[in-house]
């Protein structure tokens, strides 16, 4: 898979030690907010009690003007007074004209305290007070909630980073596994093609030339491996020819008991590498004959237009179960088979062709590849 970001472990860790630092100092700075403002209240109360406890000595024109500015001006919430007859006639922190309505929506949120002044057994109502909560009381509510929002972005992005970094790691494996491959086997092959020119004149025209042709598939198949990991070569135009080269190569490899069966419509042009194209329809016809095996069958192949080319590949095979499972590396339902055949098809197509490869259900014995390559857009 080509990335446009790649992650590395450090930016995963600088990420991570970033994200717990800022979690950190954010915590700190609010912490020690809040335990100013619970200081500073806590202060206000033991001043308050201090008055209240020198009883006789404080005259009631001191307690009240005490009352007022300690408790009455330093009120930050919301608070409308009414009689008990429900009209108001003070308010605090109101930003409404219509105090009737602001009581309302007060009383919605939390219950009016009422004014009583008990005489004995009897009291008499005086009227009610309608409050709200006071922002700083609203940002404790509402914290747990930004915390938890917080939180679980941070780890959403960071469980993100680890799959880009995880799939950036699966790359370079894919990548060195393929290139690897091809250069181990790049020797040989020289080799062998040395060898055939070495013999031609020994063998029959026709051996030679089947030999010779295994040799140049060979090394196509070798500089497709060597094009993993690399920019695809995309070029504007009919893939028709290349569905045929590719299918026409895997009919000389079919037994005669294998019928193939060709429904080619016309194709819009669409941006395409020629190699991978190939290579991905081969594997998915090569899958198809190994399914079918030494039995009599049969294989279609299916071209139509639909905002694109669609790639239809049918055989009368055994058939796999229409799982996701099939697309992963290793999976294979043949005894020596490696399960890449398809892992590597998918990549061609979805990943350097933008298109889609899905297996689709048939309904009867065998399978049916559907490959969607996107038209070009004008």
């Amino acid at each position: 898979m080509i990335l446009r970001h790649r992650l590395s472990s450090r930016a995963l860790v600088i990420y991570f030690l970033i994200g717990i630092g800022l979690i950190g100092i954010v915590t700190f700075i609010y912490s020690n907010y809040l335990i100013q403002r619970i200081k500073k209240e806590t202060e206000t109360t033991s001043r308050l009690f201090a008055e209240f406890a020198r009883g006789p000595s404080i005259d009631e024109e001191r307690l009240l003007e005490l009352f007022y500015d300690m408790v009455i001006k330093r009120i930050d919430f919301p608070v409308i007074l009414t009689d008990a007859d429900g009209t108001p006639y003070s308010s605090k922190n109101i930003k409404e004209q219509d105090l009737y309505k602001a009581a309302e929506k007060l009383d919605r949120v939390q219950k009016p305290i009422p004014m009583v002044i008990k005489h004995g057994a009897d009291s008499t109502l005086l009227g009610h007070v309608h409050w709200g909560l006071s922002p700083f009381t609203r940002s404790l509510q509402i914290l747990p909630f930004v915390e938890t929002v917080f939180l679980i972005a941070f780890l959403f992005l960071g469980f993100w980073g680890y799959l880009l970094y995880r799939k950036s790691i699966e790359e370079k494996i894919w990548n060195s596994l393929a290139k690897e491959t091809a250069h181990q086997l790049a020797t040989p092959l020289s080799s062998l093609v040395g060898w055939l020119e070495t013999i031609k004149g020994n063998i029959d025209v026709e051996t030679f030339d089947g030999i010779q042709e295994d040799a140049i598939r060979m090394r196509e198949v070798l500089e497709k491996f060597s094009r993993i990991g690399l920019p695809p070569r995309l070029v504007e135009k009919d893939p028709i020819d290349t569905i045929k080269k590719s299918v026409n190569y895997m009919k000389r490899r079919a037994h005669a008991q294998i019928k193939f069966h060709e429904d080619y419509q016309p194709l819009p042009t669409i941006r395409f590498d020629d190699v991978l194209l190939e290579w991905a329809v081969e594997n998915i016809l090569k899958n198809g004959l190994d399914a079918i095996g030494s039995n009599p069958g049969g294989i279609s192949i299916k071209t139509y237009s639909s905002d694109g080319v669609v790639i239809e590949i049918a055989d009368t095979g055994k058939g796999i179960k229409t799982s996701s499972s099939i697309f992963k590396p290793g999976y294979t339902t043949k005894k020596y088979g490696w399960g890449l055949g398809l892992v590597l098809t998918k990549r061609i197509i979805e990943e350097y062709h933008k298109g889609k490869l899905t297996l689709r259900a048939t309904g009867v014995k065998g399978t049916c590849f559907e490959i969607y390559i996107p038209g070009v857009v004008t």
